[in-house]
C-alpha cells in the first residue's frame, strides 16, 4: 500500500468531509471522494442512514482513479464486498 493510501485509510470522517470534492449518501452509508496529485480516492463509511461519528475511519477505500464519477454509491460497494467474501457491515452506532 502506498504512503498516500495508508494516509487516506486512517483519515477520520471529519477530515474527509472537510477535504471532499464529492459525497454520495444513501441508506447504507456515505462515500467521500477526495483528490490529490495521484487521482481521486473514494472513502466509504457504512453507518446506514446515520452520519458517521466524526472520528470514524473508513470501512473501505478505493483509488486512485482518474475520474471522480467512477466511484459507486455505498450500497453498490457494500453489496460487492459481501458478494466477494468481505464482512457484512452492520450499523456500527446501534
Amino acid at each position: 500500500m502506498s504512503k498516500t493510501a495508508r494516509e487516506y485509510d486512517e483519515l477520520t470522517y471529519r477530515e474527509a468531509r472537510r477535504q471532499a470534492i464529492r459525497q454520495m449518501v444513501d441508506g447504507y452509508g456515505e462515500a467521500v471522494v477526495l483528490q490529490d496529485e495521484h487521482g481521486y480516492w473514494g472513502l466509504y463509511y457504512f453507518y446506514w442512514s446515520q452520519e458517521p461519528p466524526p472520528e470514524a475511519r473508513p470501512h473501505w477505500m478505493e483509488g486512485p482513479l482518474p475520474d471522480p464519477a467512477a466511484f459507486r454509491p455505498p450500497y453498490e460497494v457494500k453489496t460487492w464486498l459481501e458478494e466477494n467474501g468481505y464482512e457484512t457491515f452492520q450499523n456500527d452506532l446501534d
